[in-house]
């Protein structure tokens, strides 16, 4: 009786959607910190290869988190 009250498919998919939101994408934006930081810090240091590792590092990180944002505000517009 309980099984035909709750929805076990949009409850498992707010899990891993929670999941992602809660872990994922800050994870993302501490990595584009992270590489931005480092980056800097390298190339002031003349450590050209290590600066430019660091910097892609940082550039997909922000990517994910700003193509986390448009996916988001695609989704509350979609009819």
């Amino acid at each position: 009786m309980i099984a035909s009250i709750v929805d076990t498919d949009a409850l498992l998919q707010v899990i891993w959607v929670s999941l992602i939101a809660g872990v994922g994408v800050p994870s993302c934006y501490a990595l584009a910190i992270l590489g931005s930081t480092r980056a800097i810090e390298f190339g002031r240091n003349g450590r050209v290869g290590e600066a430019v590792v660091f910097a892609v590092v940082g550039i997909l990180g922000l990517a994910v988190v700003i193509a986390s944002i448009v996916f988001g505000i695609l989704t509350l517009i979609d009819d």
